[in-house]
This record gives C-alpha cells, sequence and structure tokens, in this order.
C-alpha cells in the first residue's frame, strides 16, 4: 500500500505561519503517513532544530516529504546567470538538509520559478531555449541529489502556473534528458485535470519516472470529497505500472491570506469549516485514499 500523506498548507492562511510539531501531531492523529513540508522553511533549520523534528517524526510514525516552488530570485531557467547560480546554490541548501530529517523526495515546481510567465506568447523555439537553461541548472543538481539520496521529481503543471511543463509527455522528455536515476516526475490530479486527454495514459505513460504523486479534486477539495475524478482508475493506472511512491494530497480551501493568493483561492470552498471541520474533512479524505490504495 502506498504511504498517504497530507501538504502543509491545508489548514494555513499563509506560508510562513507553519507550526511543524503541531501539525505533525495533527497528521498522525488523522492517519496519514507522511507530512509534506516546506522546503525553504527546512533548510534554514539548524542541525539540532532538524534532529529535533525527525526525532519527532519517528515518534508520531511519521515520514516527511519536501515540497518547493521556486520563487523568481531563484529561477533556475531565468535568462540571468546570476539567478540560476542563486538558484543552484538555494537548491543545493535544500537537498543537503534533506537526510538530516530522512526526507528522500523533493517535488514541486524545481525546475523553473513557479508562476515565472514570460511577458509575451512564445514559440516552440523560445520554450526550448527556456527548457535547455533549465537542463543546465539541473545537470549541476543531480550530481548533489544523489549524493543525498533524494529523487527530484519535477511537477507538471497547468498552464496558467508555469510554462515549460504542463504535459506528462513533457515532464517525462525533460527528466530523460537529465539521465539521472535520481530524476523523476510529479504528476498532480488537480493539473492533469487541466492538461491531460487522458489521466489514466499520462500515468501510464510516465511508468518507472513517476517519483511522486499527488491528489485533490478537479477544484482542489479533498479526494473524494466530490468524486468526480476516476479515482479507482488512476489507482489502478499507479498499480500497473508498479509505482510504489507516497500518494499525497495537496488541497487548498480558505479563503484569505498569502496561501489563497498564490493557490487563487477566490471563495470559500471549506464552506465555512472551523478547524475541527476541516479535521474531519482530512481525515475523511485519508480514510479514503488508504481504502482506494489498499
Amino acid at each position: 500500500m502506498s504511504a498517504i500523506g497530507m501538504h502543509y498548507g491545508f489548514w494555513s492562511h499563509n506560508w510562513d505561519e507553519i507550526q511543524y510539531v503541531p501539525l505533525m501531531e495533527k497528521v498522525a492523529r488523522l492517519g496519514f503517513d507522511v507530512c509534506e513540508v516546506a522546503s525553504a522553511e527546512f533548510c534554514k533549520y539548524s542541525d539540532e532544530t532538524l534532529g529535533e523534528l525527525k526525532r519527532r517524526a519517528d515518534d508520531l510514525g511519521l515520514t516527511f516529504t519536501y515540497s518547493i516552488g521556486l520563487e523568481k530570485e531563484y529561477d533556475l531557467a531565468s535568462d540571468d546567470p546570476a539567478v540560476r547560480d542563486n538558484g543552484v546554490r538555494h537548491v543545493t541548501e535544500i537537498l543537503k538538509s534533506m537526510p538530516k530529517v530522512g526526507a528522500t523526495i523533493l517535488n514541486g515546481v524545481s525546475y523553473a520559478g513557479w508562476q515565472a510567465m514570460p511577458d509575451h506568447g512564445i514559440t516552440l523555439e523560445e520554450k526550448r531555449r527556456k527548457e535547455e537553461l533549465a537542463l543546465d541548472s539541473m545537470r549541476r543538481l543531480m550530481p548533489v541529489a544523489e549524493d543525498c539520496g533524494v529523487y527530484y521529481c519535477c511537477e507538471v503543471v497547468n498552464r496558467f502556473e508555469q510554462y515549460l511543463l504542463n504535459t506528462a509527455r513533457e515532464g517525462a522528455a525533460f527528466v530523460k534528458q537529465l539521465e539521472s536515476p535520481n530524476a523523476k516526475v510529479l504528476l498532480d490530479t488537480f493539473h492533469m485535470n487541466i492538461e491531460e486527454d487522458d489521466l489514466l495514459q499520462a500515468i501510464l505513460e510516465t511508468g518507472d519516472l513517476l517519483g511522486h504523486f499527488h491528489v485533490g479534486e478537479r477544484n482542489r477539495k479533498p479526494p473524494g470529497s466530490t468524486n468526480s475524478l476516476p479515482w479507482k482508475e488512476m489507482a489502478g493506472a499507479l498499480r500497473q505500472i508498479g509505482y510504489q511512491g507516497a500518494v499525497v494530497m495537496e488541497p487548498f480551501v480558505l479563503m484569505g491570506g498569502s496561501i489563497p493568493y498564490d493557490i487563487k483561492v477566490w471563495r470559500d470552498l471549506s464552506g465555512g469549516a472551523l478547524e475541527a471541520e476541516l479535521d474531519r474533512m482530512a481525515g475523511d479524505a485519508c480514510a479514503f485514499l488508504k481504502k482506494l490504495f489498499a
């Protein structure tokens, strides 16, 4: 059975307000196996703090995965070589922090700036040029990932958040060029629902390049809450390719604050839920996924 995880942003309005020990305790109590955390925060923690978090996670039976959305000053596909160098230094720091908490998955928009969009329509030739910049940066990072025992999972996202990798086919073609066993693809059902012609075929074509899997309903509610996606069929496709990685939900339902602003949540998808009701929603979704992937 796949380990089932929860992204750290579900209960919060702002990226910088996460209290990780209470979050970990809640996530474990609700039945999750994995707590997905903010890489940019964890890499700044002292070794002592990371050690304390690792010990608490061990006590709770949790593992960590790292989530990343590169900010513009770390854009690995930037036309400015100084920005790319800054991004390589930043991601290197993240990768080197991961063994200290036993984390082996770095996932997200890890190859370019998250929401770093061109200010004009681009041609295929221009897109290829930007891909080469990203690949050049990542070729510098893959030896670090390998040394740290980290799978570097490049997230395929929708056209409104990035323009380099929008489909599973693009993601697979991109990571193959890195020629590293640690270069993998992250697929996310929310983004797939927007961009893929066939959700199941996207999973099957990605095959053993799939390193991480994010789940949520079409509108980013917790999985199973609307049952608007072919969940049983997707679980079957994951089994067919022999996927052994984690399945981590990344729902966003609250409005107001930096998280809803960045995610573009302009209405209250929670139905006015207080924390206890959010807990129930998360716990129900966890149970749904554990049954689905049993």
